[in-house]
């Protein structure tokens, strides 16, 4: 596989819009669900984060950073589309969300994880902050993680 590039998309870009179509497909239509105007725009002042694939820059995976306070941020709506699953894409997408949210200032990543997929943020250094709860029709935990200025130094 070539190498994946990740980049912040703008709100209302053409990758944003391809964003929205992966997202719904993912996370949405199972569930008999979409994305409603006033969602889209509440997400104006989110950080977008693509993994795109060379050589046609396609949208292989994506998450949300929602910011809650100046120190920190919600992930949210983390997708990887179903050919690219179970292929280390979605850990990769993590760190570099990680990374973003480090660089922008904040220091706690809070998420609300389906419960099927609480293992998989547990081994990055989430921990379970509470009971499970119902979330667009599906059991979740909400789950945080303190980050630190080492990740900017671990790119560099």
């Amino acid at each position: 596989m070539d190498a994946i590039c990740f980049e912040i998309i703008p709100h209302g870009s053409a990758s944003y819009q391809e964003m929205i179509r992966l997202r719904e497909k993912i996370l949405r239509t199972p569930l008999g669900l979409q994305f409603s105007a006033d969602e889209i725009d509440a997400e104006k002042h989110d950080l977008h984060i693509g993994a795109f694939l060379p050589p046609d820059h396609r949208l292989i995976a994506c998450c949300v950073l929602s910011p809650l306070d100046h120190q920190t941020v919600r992930l949210r709506q983390m997708a990887v589309d179903i050919s690219f699953q179970r292929q280390h894409i979605g850990t990769a997408l993590l760190k570099y969300a990680e990374y973003v949210a480090c660089l922008k200032g904040f220091h706690t990543i809070v998420l609300h994880a389906r419960v099927y997929a609480m293992e998989f943020y547990q081994k990055h250094g989430y921990s379970v902050e509470g009971p499970v709860f119902t979330e667009v029709t599906l059991p979740h935990v909400k789950m945080k993680k303190e980050i630190s200025n080492h990740l900017l130094s671990d790119r560099t």
